[in-house]
């Protein structure tokens, strides 16, 4: 599961993480705002953020960073119920890690873009949750720059089998069947299947390790396109009536010196809903651009040549340069003359 908010126990969380702003974060507005020394200074910054946690929810955590990038670890015993929800009280505990997250990266000389929350189930470790947030997202938000909604659909939640755990699994498969003796399985894996994740998908925590990446800007934006694409298709009746997203996935690269998004889809069309599949492609390249054009113009990001979108249902590709997505979301270039040049 990809970036899921479709579950009832997703609903909650998200609604129980809208509460901090009302309780405690003030504070941490104050201190941002008034510019005053740091409360908490960079040189005891993960540790500050233990100490909180401990201190003021009980909850035990372990913190690492990497580039400008904060990882926080939360083992829970009920993060799932036997539906595979989030819990009540397993949403509660990993909003209170938020909490004191923001509050000691609102409140530090330390610099920092990205924190993300890995959460486990002790009983079942395959599975996580990862949470991660901009820092600049939650100072925008302090200061009413951007609503809640738009807060909550900054934010990701990824709900998955953890990938290191599944490689590993696969590997000692492997060890097992030609025989490698065990004591140079852990050599082999460390030195040749534990590392940086490529890709924020890959992010975790697996065998007392972090599998962390320094998160950029432009793939977070790309995932943060997918996501909210597959949102719009569950949360817009017109939408959720007539098709089914089974993939969206984004990713940014370099390529040949050009910058380049990509937003690979595949949409399922109800049949008794949708009779013109032209229609049905359009309706999918329209809503992806939206979508891309509005998260993009949002965060100000112009690093990049190209915009690229492959409909997998018919292997359909549209290709914008970052002006011409720009004109589409000024309504200056119309969707017509985007598909005329489908390929």
């Amino acid at each position: 599961m990809r970036y899921s908010r479709n579950t009832e126990s997703f609903r909650h969380f998200r609604n129980i993480n809208r509460l901090w702003g009302a309780l405690g974060i003030i504070l941490c507005a104050v201190t941002f705002l008034t510019g005053c020394s740091p409360t908490y200074p960079k040189e005891k910054f993960r540790e500050s953020i233990i100490k909180v946690c401990k201190a003021e929810y009980k909850l035990d955590v372990k913190v690492e960073t990497i580039g400008r990038t904060i990882a926080i670890y939360l083992p829970l015993e009920d993060l799932i119920d036997f539906t595979f929800a989030i819990t009540k009280q397993a949403s509660e505990k990993i909003n209170d890690v938020i909490l004191s997250v923001s509050r000691v990266a609102l409140s530090t000389d330390a610099e920092f873009d990205f924190y993300c929350v890995i959460a486990h189930d002790v009983r079942i470790p395959e599975i996580q949750i990862v949470i991660i947030k901009s820092v600049d997202d939650v100072k925008r938000f302090l200061l009413n720059d951007i609503s809640r909604g738009e807060y909550s659909k900054r934010m990701l939640v990824d709900i998955r089998f953890s990938p290191q755990a599944q490689k590993e699994r696969e590997i000692k498969e492997i060890f097992n069947k030609v025989r490698v003796d065990k004591k140079w399985q852990e050599q082999v894996m460390n030195d040749f299947f534990r590392s940086e994740p490529t890709a924020l998908s890959d992010i975790g925590y697996w065998g007392g390790h972090f599998y962390i990446k320094d998160i950029s800007l432009a793939e977070f934006l790309a995932e943060q396109i997918a996501n909210r694409f597959r949102l719009a298709f569950r949360e817009e009746k017109g939408l959720l009536d007539a098709y089914l997203v089974k993939s969206s996935k984004g990713s940014f690269t370099t390529k040949g010196g050009q910058r380049i998004f990509k937003l690979e889809l595949l949409v399922e069309y109800k049949p008794l809903e949708v009779s013109d599949k032209k229609a049905a492609s359009d309706v999918i390249f329209e809503t992806a651009l939206k979508i891309a054009s509005h998260v993009i113009h949002n965060y100000r990001f112009n690093d990049f040549d190209r915009f690229e979108i492959l409909n997998q249902q018919d292997n359909s590709v549209i290709t914008l340069s970052s002006e011409e997505l720009e004109s589409f979301r000024t309504k200056k270039l119309k969707l017509e003359e985007i598909t005329e040049r489908v390929k």
